[in-house]
């Protein structure tokens, strides 16, 4: 089988279309991101909270953060910009730019879309989109984040991250989520034997095969609602030889079959 490698840069960014209303349960992103809704709406639901974020918002989503979001249409379109952002632009940012860390505000992901914000903003997926130079797209980065910080809610991507093990093993994982991995191949990856490395995944409360799968679903979600790419081909990148195969494991996951998303 081919293997699809998948290339994670300090920033990566994605569009979300849909002409009808959809919910996905247990969304979760790896890396911290920020979106943008340009027509619609989007329904977060984390723990007993449920926000509404507009196009007058920017919505911070601190990594390897459970959620459940409803993407609302208004008249029949739904549109939204996401950036990610790589856990090691985050920390230069801090390193730069932070005496002392602010202690992080969770109480809402969504923030008021300022002046500043949406200049920021603009500019950096701009910057994304068409490819600028590494640094450039890092010096519009650094601009919102300070823009951010400067309105006060910079606080849900300033979070203090442990690089665990569950991580480690994700990032082979999302390289190339494909390939037919074992736990023995990550395992001499990373110089451990497959014992201890089930071990240490379960004091995390995780199992390889988990992670592999939760990886393989976000992909997924994301060709699905980035890309025309069509379902089988999208099951194949993610390692499922069968459609349907992929199809129930998809349902099971977030609640809803993939043509939903189209």
């Amino acid at each position: 089988m081919q293997e699809f490698h998948f290339q994670h840069n300090h920033l990566t960014a994605a569009e979300v279309n849909a002409s009808k209303m959809h919910r996905l349960h247990h969304v979760k992103l790896f890396y911290p991101a920020i979106c943008h809704i340009t027509h619609g709406s989007k329904v977060i639901i984390q723990d007993e909270r449920r926000l509404v974020a507009t196009p007058d918002e920017l919505i911070i989503i601190p990594a390897n953060t459970p959620m459940e979001i409803i993407n609302q249409p208004a008249q029949d379109v739904f549109h939204s910009d996401l950036l990610l952002l790589s856990p090691d632009l985050i920390a230069e940012f801090k390193t730069r730019y932070l005496q002392s860390w602010p202690r992080a505000k969770t109480d809402s992901l969504c923030a008021p879309l300022s002046e500043g914000l949406a200049f920021m903003w603009g500019n950096l997926l701009h910057a994304v989109r068409h490819n600028f130079s590494d640094e450039l797209q890092k010096h519009q980065a650094f601009g919102l984040l300070l823009a951010l910080l400067h309105d006060g809610v910079a606080g849900p991507l300033l979070i203090e991250r442990n690089i665990n093990l569950t991580e480690q093993v994700r990032h082979f994982i999302m390289l190339a989520p494909a390939r037919a991995w074992t736990a023995h191949d990550v395992a001499s990856r990373l110089a451990l034997s497959v014992p201890t490395l089930r071990r240490r995944l379960r004091e995390e409360s995780q199992s390889f095969r988990q992670i592999v799968e939760e990886v393989r679903m976000a992909v997924a979600l994301s060709q699905l609602q980035s890309t025309r790419l069509p379902i089988g081909e999208i099951a194949m990148q993610c390692g499922y030889l069968s459609s349907s195969r992929f199809t129930a494991r998809f349902r099971q996951h977030y609640g809803c079959l993939p043509k939903t998303l189209r």
